[in-house]
């Protein structure tokens, strides 16, 4: 079964001037000026920011420490909301090429081969704001520490590996992202707007929290259910001309692992031992606490 090769399509440009954030956020898209942009501008961006990140979220709760919490309710709220507003629309516009690949190859045809899923001018720039979004996500770290809210390593590894990985696989065009990229997005647009109603201070049953929780989860263990039946097919000598990289996948694998040890591991804390990690220590209540008081 025989597809376009979107890596051939991209080595064939030649792009003398440096490609900016605008010229392939707000231009036609297209995908040999996408990948120039993504290994010659946007790489050393991304590996900059990562290691920002990370030194941010060591460094700011020290320049905290002697310092109030922000009252961030109300640009929390339509920050969460708009993330969700974002990930339902892209969910919208990605689904129909996902089923269409389904419908054309079955599921293994959406795990071995590309299709237009790159080409296609709605697909392909959905997949490739999708991994950009990645990046603006980071801020999810930047209200809780500006709200004096413990950062948890569960937390900030997840936010900084997804979008670090994200930069560097996007160029590799992995056909079996496409489940990965539909289902976070379904989960994203669930988890996102029960944060909104959080941060905007409606109350929710701990099941609610539960079940967010455990859509996070889920959504690792199917991970594991598409690299399975990629590495059956390569067992059972049936990958033929499957575009899918086994290597890259098994590489694939042992970052959702990690993923879902640690949401398992959280989820077990704070749902079944009830001592959650990202509960304040501190005596003081939270902003969000006093706001809720102030209402009643």
């Amino acid at each position: 079964m025989a597809t376009a090769d979107p890596a051939a399509a991209a080595s064939n440009a030649s792009f003398p001037t440096p490609v900016s954030y605008p010229d392939v956020l707000f231009g036609e898209w297209d995908l040999q000026k996408t990948i120039h942009f993504m290994e010659n501008t946007h790489l050393p961006v991304s590996i900059g920011a990562t290691v920002g990140y990370i030194m941010m979220v060591f460094i700011v709760p020290n320049v905290m420490k002697k310092r109030k919490a922000f009252d961030l309710r109300w640009a929390l709220t339509l920050w969460n909301m708009t993330l969700s507003i974002y990930s339902a629309i892209s969910f919208y516009l990605l689904y129909p090429y996902v089923i269409q690949s389904y419908k054309k190859g079955g599921m293994i045809g959406t795990l071995c081969y590309n299709d237009d899923l790159y080409t296609n001018k709605v697909s392909g720039y959905v997949t490739w704001l999708f991994i950009m979004s990645k990046g603006p996500e980071l801020m999810d770290t930047v209200f809780l520490l500006l709200r004096k809210r413990p950062v948890i390593f569960m937390h900030w590894y997840h936010h900084s590996v997804t979008f670090l990985l994200g930069q560097l696989f996007f160029t590799e065009f992995v056909p079996w992202a496409r489940w990965g990229i539909l289902i976070n997005l379904m989960v994203h647009t669930v988890m996102y707007f029960y944060y909104g109603l959080r941060a905007y201070g409606v109350k929710t049953a701990r099941w609610v929290s539960m079940a967010v929780t455990c859509t996070q989860i889920t959504q690792f263990i199917s991970g594991f259910y598409f690299a399975g039946r990629v590495a059956y097919m390569y067992v059972t000598n049936e990958l033929n001309d499957c575009e899918a990289k086994v290597e890259k996948m098994g590489g694939g694998c042992v970052v959702i692992f990690t993923y879902l040890y640690l949401f398992c591991d959280y989820f077990y804390k704070t749902y079944v031992k009830n001592d959650s990690p990202t509960r304040p220590k501190k005596l003081e209540e939270s902003v969000e606490e006093k706001e809720l008081k102030k209402d009643q």
